[in-house]
């Protein structure tokens, strides 16, 4: 049996020793180490995702999108039914919109408010990772996991960007721990009981898929471990109560309100993406290359060294922690993979898991005196620092895009500090101190990603054109999206936008009584009843579609503002 998981035959609850972690000399660091290397740990990601998630405009469309359904639930009072650019938006349930409009009543409308529950659900499933690490595998295993997770491109990110994706990986975090815990108990009845609720709340952010994937990896893990006779405890009739009556009230309401909801929500969103969609279609593997990637450089210190994981590939061998780690990762990346409609941020609630299973595999290499992935990884970061230097140096030669002059700075010094974490990670293995090495690694990245998140302003948004637009826009102006909806002109402008064109994810609230006012189809009627009407009237273009539009503009068009490809102007 190999070291790395411990004995495979413990009692439930057993997930394998203990282990303080070696300080570079070999010997075992006391308890009061552990624990302020832990608050090391804590201040500096709360200070990075907390600066991440301000100063940095709203990003197109999804963080604009929901931080709008917010802010509408804020003006109108109305709580109960999410409305986007002022109609029915019946895509999603409203958890996330509630702590969103929430957040907007307390601190206000602005963008660290709007990211408030993704900061919030990133930083409690890090103390979830680290709690269960703990549990399972011991200290310096929470320590490294809770390092690795962090500083991850696809965790970090989403922890500081407004989208469904991290409330409904706490959720899932949560329920998951809820069930090892209740396996741990011999079937406790209270943490089942917890389970439903979490699961509950899961349903209320992203619909159905909450119930479907923590029900099947406690199902096949307890199957696994104790039969069909090993079930029984997790039928209970009170915590299905519990579940129900926290999930289910919105959706009743919602049917009430409007028959057509349980149709568009349940076949046309969840059955139809999941079987047919032809947007984000993708490969059966595509999460393969996106898990390795968001678990980048932690995940390459182990691809490059594949020997040292060929022993511990035989599940027969593992001990029930790895064989539910490893379940809960599998079951929601293959779950995903049978899709037809694939996203990088479906991956997200796999990473905690593999996060501790990463940061257990690498302490076991260390433990054995493998190092050689860990060297080949400060190898890449140490040639590849050199290579974004010079393409920092280059790219304004080859690259003409206005985002350009804000990326270049961000790429020569995100180059120091990766050059710097490569060579002393180098430096640490070669006078054979592999943990200090494994510190110096996690320190330089934690800067590399530090610099990352400092450049994310040059990411899509266009708040500088909703705040021309309310400048100049009257109590009785108009302001029109031209065949494009751009979310963050909602949002900024504070004023209901009219829809030039396909009504595109509007489309179920369009139909949604009188609404032809706010949604123009046809050119030559709304050109020649609007735009040449009396009234003053601002329009959002691409610039292409302006241009050609642009014979048939009478009076011509008054440029107000613009933006890489887009382009405000007024009729007068």
């Amino acid at each position: 049996m190999s070291s790395v998981d411990g004995a495979a035959a413990a009692a439930p609850g057993e997930g394998g020793p203990r282990e303080p972690l070696p300080s570079a000399g070999g010997a075992a660091l006391p308890r009061q180490a552990i624990a302020a290397l832990a608050l090391v740990l804590a201040a500096a990601v709360v200070a990075l995702y907390g600066y991440g998630a301000r100063g940095f405009g709203l990003v197109e469309p999804d963080e604009t999108r929901y931080a709008e359904i917010g802010r509408e639930m804020v003006v109108s009072g109305e709580w109960l039914t999410p409305h986007l650019n002022y109609v029915k938006y019946s895509q999603k349930p409203p958890l996330v919109f509630w702590a969103t409009g929430l957040s907007f009543l307390a601190f206000g409308q602005h963008e660290w408010a709007a990211r408030l529950p993704s900061l919030l659900g990133g930083l409690v499933t890090l103390l979830l990772t680290g709690w269960l690490a703990a549990r399972l595998y011991g200290g310096a295993t929470a320590l490294l996991a809770c390092a690795v997770l962090a500083s991850t491109p696809l965790f970090g990110f989403m922890a500081i960007v407004l989208t469904l994706d991290m409330t409904l990986t706490v959720w899932l975090t949560l329920a998951l721990v809820g069930v090892w815990q209740a396996w741990q108990g011999g079937g406790d009845r209270r943490w089942v009981r917890f389970v439903y609720v979490a699961t509950a709340l899961g349903v209320l952010v992203k619909g159905p898929v909450a119930v479907v994937l923590i029900g099947a990896i406690a199902a096949l893990f307890v199957l696994m471990h104790g039969g069909w006779q090993a079930l029984r405890p997790w039928f209970d009739w009170r915590g299905l109560v519990l579940g129900a009556a926290i999930a289910l009230p919105w959706f009743v309401i919602a049917i009430w309100r409007d028959p057509a909801f349980w149709h568009y929500f349940v076949v046309e969103q969840h059955f139809v993406r999941f079987t047919s969609q032809k947007q984000h279609r993708e490969p059966f593997w595509f999460f393969l290359p996106v898990v390795l990637g968001a678990l980048a450089p932690w995940s390459l210190a182990a691809a490059f060294d594949p020997g040292l994981a060929r022993g511990l590939l035989d599940p027969r061998r593992w001990a029930p922690a790895t064989r539910f780690l490893a379940l809960w990762a599998v079951v929601i990346v293959g779950f995903f993979s049978l899709s037809h409609t694939k996203l990088v941020t479906y991956a997200l609630p796999a990473l905690p898991p593999l996060a501790i299973l990463l940061a257990r595999l690498l302490l076991h290499g260390i433990a054995v005196g493998r190092t050689a992935g860990l060297a080949r990884a400060a190898w890449l970061l140490t040639i590849g620092a050199p290579v974004l230097g010079l393409v920092a140096a280059t790219l304004p030669w080859f690259a003409t895009h206005y985002r350009v002059p804000i990326l270049v700075p961000y790429l020569a010094i995100g180059a120091l500090p990766m050059l710097l974490t490569g060579v002393a990670t180098l430096h640490l293995l070669a006078r054979r101190r592999p943990y200090a090495a494994l510190v110096a690694f996690a320190a330089g990245w934690a800067l590399v990603f530090a610099v990352a998140v400092s450049g994310r302003g040059i990411a899509n948004d266009y708040r500088s054109l909703a705040h021309a637009a309310r400048a100049t826009l009257g109590p009785d102006d108009r302001l029109a999206l031209y065949r494009n909806f751009v979310q963050g002109m909602v949002f900024y402008s504070g004023r209901r936008n009219i829809m030039i064109g396909p009504p595109g994810e509007m489309t179920f609230g369009s139909q949604q009584g009188e609404q032809s006012g706010w949604f123009w189809r046809d050119d030559a009627a709304w050109i020649s009843r609007e735009w040449a009407g009396p009234g003053r009237l601002l329009v959002l273009f691409n610039r292409k579609d302006l241009d050609r539009l642009r014979p048939l503009l009478v009076p011509p068009p008054i440029e107000l503002a613009s933006q890489d490809k887009k382009v405000l102007v007024a009729n007068r």
